[in-house]
């Protein structure tokens, strides 16, 4: 009885460790990007699941029109599906990101299938020439597995501070800008695929996104703030980053 009682306490701690200690880590993480946003002034466009038929290429033109440089976190199987886009990405300086292959759930979907999923995803980008040291977890959801196998390849786990909720909810514009101003800047969450696939009214979705980008770069240009690809955020001693604490 003793033993049993021990395997179900192991069990039970190996459980909340699974899904705990990634929950921790996203905050921690998300906390970071909130203070070295704020210490730089800085403003990171940030764009998952493309690259789509319609609504990336305008994204690019809109983002190059402005002189603006963003983070797209990519599906492998869609970025496959357009090399010409990512290609395009590329070349406009923009940064890119895997985002895994099939866009899988790892609170949903066995271990190794997430680890395959993740490493698909960045050997199909290696494959278009992209070589991409940021991964986002789909669903911003990892376990203590796909967590260490990120870390262990030195792959920075790129979260965000401000959520745009276009997938499921739209946020209003002016709130959004409401938030960046009062945190200082931050890393918006948007998403460059043509229709969610759910939430209200899903053919609106382009137009929201095309419009709130443009209305966060001139948010940035009237009140002197930086916008910036994502790892920009980390290209200074971390030293200078603790100085904006105090």
């Amino acid at each position: 009885m003793h033993y049993v009682i021990f395997w179900i306490m192991v069990a039970f701690v190996t459980l909340i460790a699974w899904f705990s200690l990634p929950i921790l880590f996203r905050w921690w993480a998300s906390r970071e990007l909130a203070v070295r946003a704020q210490a730089r002034k800085a403003i990171v466009l940030t764009y998952d699941d493309g690259p789509s038929d319609v609504l990336t290429p305008r994204l690019a033109d809109l983002l190059q029109r402005r002189k603006v440089q963003a983070t797209f976190f990519v599906i492998g199987d869609n970025a496959m599906r357009h090399p010409e886009t990512i290609r395009r990405m590329h070349d406009d300086g923009h940064e890119i990101g895997n985002h895994t292959y099939n866009h899988l759930n790892a609170w949903r979907t066995g271990p190794l299938r997430s680890i395959r999923d993740i490493r698909k995803g960045r050997y199909h980008l290696k494959g278009l020439g992209i070589e991409s040291a940021i991964f986002r977890p789909p669903f911003g959801k990892s376990t203590l597995l796909t967590l260490s196998y990120n870390l262990m390849r030195n792959a920075r786990l790129a979260f965000w501070t401000h959520d745009s909720r276009d997938s499921w909810n739209r946020l209003p514009i002016h709130r959004i800008l409401e938030k960046l101003h009062a945190a200082g800047g931050g890393v918006i969450l948007m998403h460059d695929f043509d229709h969610p696939r759910r939430g209200p009214s899903p053919e609106e979705h382009p137009e929201y996104v095309l419009d709130l980008t443009e209305k966060i770069i001139d948010f940035a240009e009237t009140n002197n703030f930086r916008i910036i690809p994502f790892s920009d955020l980390f290209d200074k001693p971390k030293l200078e980053v603790a100085k904006g604490l105090t």
